[in-house]
Parts: C-alpha cells; sequence; structure tokens
C-alpha cells in the first residue's frame, strides 16, 4: 500500500518542477495535469518516477499527454484557462 503522504508531496514536487519547466504558475501547471489525466498518471507510476531525474520526470508527463490527448503544447493550453 503506498503512504498517501509520500504521493501528496511527489505529485507536488512533479508540479513544481513541471510549473519551472514551462512557465506556468502552480495553479495552471496542476490544473492542466489534472485536465490532461497526468495527475492520474503521476500517482500511478510514482513509485518508478520518484526514482528517476527532474528532466526524464518532465519528458514522461509530456510523453504521456501527447499520447492520451490532442491538445497544444502544456504552456498555451494552460494559459487558454
Amino acid at each position: 500500500m503506498k503512504d498517501i503522504k509520500e504521493e501528496v508531496w511527489f505529485l507536488a514536487f512533479c508540479v513544481e518542477i513541471y510549473k519551472n519547466e514551462k512557465g506556468l504558475s502552480g495553479r495552471e501547471a496542476y490544473n492542466y495535469l489534472q485536465k490532461t489525466g497526468a495527475v492520474n498518471y503521476i500517482a500511478e507510476c510514482s513509485g518508478g518516477l520518484h526514482m528517476t531525474s527532474p528532466l526524464y520526470i518532465i519528458d514522461s508527463i509530456d510523453e504521456y499527454i501527447r499520447n492520451h490527448t490532442e491538445r497544444r503544447p502544456a504552456a498555451e493550453e494552460a494559459r487558454q484557462h
């Protein structure tokens, strides 16, 4: 069973690095990741992702979004809302 505190911490970490990389606010990044389903992806894959680099995590999130949605780039999409 996963520790909820660790999952929440890791999700916050992922949102933080994603927002910094994409030039978004925390709210924009979280809303975008939620809308695209990437929050669930992060939660499901946190066991493996937490052992990788921040750059790998960002690339993995972007790949998930590309493969599971047909959306504009993250920064452009997030700022539309």
